[in-house]
């Protein structure tokens, strides 16, 4: 009896155990039928520049966007598959936060990669065109070409960073009063090295990368400002002592300034100039500015 007794508790305790297992695989089971899956999802992205969170001001210290900027994202898989989404930045109340206005989703669970850029109405991300007229604050803005790249598995969230990639001349400039009494620079222009410029993915090292400019020298419109400055956005590069760099107007006086020495203009940098104007000389002298934390002010790189 104490044998027979012994296998049903035996028993007991086996079908116990084989029950809790199978309750185990059942609970399994249902957790992976239950895991969440990002596919399908609308990708929540927010978008940084010069370390803070929040159109970038062009003119201001550029590390903050404006109510209403639109930021426009590609969305790319391992076979090149591609869909694009748009987000408009929205101040409200005191609170900032991005809006999807065309709403871009998670398509595959597998790693991707997320190309961000303003200004949003660019076609080909991978294709920047000099703009030669930044005449106006919205012209100069236009050209302010700002882009990011991000790579890994999908996310909840994701912070695209973001940066400046061509770069900003800002002339200060006065005109001596005694030789021009009453009268003003007109018709300013920046001369521009390239016209074009290509940017790659880099995987490895998770960077939108840009390639060697190309394209002939131009001429850009610069935009007046402040009451005393003017501002153009250039493709990056070299300039060598006594190349003709700006040109303007004084009535119907026309003007050529030289740089004053080889310089190279690098991507993300903004370059700040003194111009004084008088009748019997003309001088140009690089200044430092140090409230620009979009834009690197090109002196602290020294």
């Amino acid at each position: 009896k104490k044998l027979k007794i012994m296998k049903t508790i035996k028993q007991r305790i086996s079908y116990a155990v084989m029950g809790l297992m199978a309750m185990g695989f059942t609970a399994c089971t249902q957790n992976e039928d239950m895991a969440p899956t990002l596919k399908g999802q609308e990708i929540n992205a927010t978008f940084s520049v010069g370390g803070m969170q929040t159109r970038v001001n062009t003119l201001g210290h550029g590390d903050n966007w404006e109510n209403e900027d639109l930021i426009s994202v590609l969305q790319i898989y391992g076979d090149e598959s591609t869909n694009t989404g748009k987000y408009q930045y929205i101040e409200e109340n005191g609170q900032a936060r991005w809006n999807s206005v065309k709403t871009i989703r998670w398509e595959r669970e597998e790693r991707c990669e997320l190309i961000a850029w303003y200004h949003s109405d660019i076609t080909n991300p991978s294709i920047y065109n000099l703009h030669p007229d930044q005449s106006d604050e919205d012209l100069l803005k236009k050209a302010d070409l700002i882009n990011g790249y991000w790579y890994g598995i999908p996310k909840d969230y994701v912070d695209i960073p973001m940066k400046h990639r061509m770069s900003m001349v800002t002339i200060v400039y006065h005109v001596g009063t005694a030789d021009y009494p009453n009268m003003d620079i007109s018709e300013p222009q920046v001369y521009s090295k390239h016209t074009s410029v290509r940017f790659n993915r880099d995987k490895e090292r998770r960077q939108f990368v840009m390639s060697t400019p190309t394209g002939n020298p131009d001429w850009v419109k610069a935009c007046k400002h402040d009451d005393g400055k003017f501002s153009a956005i250039v493709i990056t590069g070299s300039y060598i002592k006594d190349e003709v760099f700006l040109k303007f107007k004084i009535g119907d006086k026309n003007f050529n300034v030289k740089m004053k020495s080889d310089t190279k203009f690098e991507e993300g940098e903004r370059y700040t100039y003194k111009l004084d104007v008088g009748k019997d000389k003309v001088v140009l002298t690089r200044i430092s500015v140090n409230d620009m934390t979009g834009w690197t002010n090109e002196e602290d790189l020294k």
